[in-house]
């Protein structure tokens, strides 16, 4: 492994190590020592990648924004119909939540507007289902609803699941649910 590859495991292994102690412990709560402990390297490796928590933090936003926006995108641009991609978008929310589940509380539980001033809400991902939804109400094939509601009502179920499911109330996987979620939040969007 040649030093830059050495020097970007490390880089990754902080955010990722960053991400998960600011979802258990809180970032206010979490130090520059406890990322590096807990990552396994020295302070001075630390800050040779990164000059302070906020820039760590920043990092694993922009991150979350662009896996949230990725799968977005791809259940918009694979549905045929709005039907099919409201319940693409809550299938690969769902999956997502399954395959990477600190990405998604950070998303939902790390006050942003404390560290960075720019709440995930109305970040890249929103801005997305609030286009689809506007041209989709145009099209007459949602009905003519504020498309801000209409994006609120396509993640809030999926968010709900996801958080009924790392509570323990429910078992099964998330994805066990998503054809009937989907099903759901349609029929409270269809014209």
């Amino acid at each position: 492994m040649s030093k830059k590859q050495s020097g970007e495991q490390t880089k990754r292994s902080i955010i990722l190590t960053a991400k998960k102690l600011f979802v258990e412990k809180g970032y206010f709560n979490t130090s520059m020592r406890d990322i590096a402990k807990e990552a396994g390297v020295s302070t001075g490796a630390l800050y040779h990648h990164f000059e302070s928590k906020e820039e760590i933090a920043g990092e694993i936003y922009r991150e979350t924004v662009e896996k949230i926006k990725e799968r977005l995108e791809k259940a918009l641009r694979e549905g045929e119909g709005a039907r099919e991609k409201i319940k693409g978008v809550i299938r690969e929310l769902l999956i997502l939540a399954e395959e990477d589940r600190y990405t998604m509380e950070y998303a939902l539980y790390v006050k942003h507007r404390e560290i960075l001033d720019v709440p995930v809400c109305s970040a890249e991902p929103m801005d997305l289902l609030k286009k689809f939804c506007r041209e989709e109400i145009d099209k007459g094939r949602i009905r003519a609803i504020d498309p801000e509601l209409c994006a609120v009502c396509i993640t809030a179920a999926p968010v709900r699941l996801m958080q009924l499911k790392w509570d323990g109330v429910i078992k099964e996987p998330l994805t066990s649910y998503a054809d009937s979620l989907g099903e759901c939040v349609w029929r409270s969007l269809s014209p």
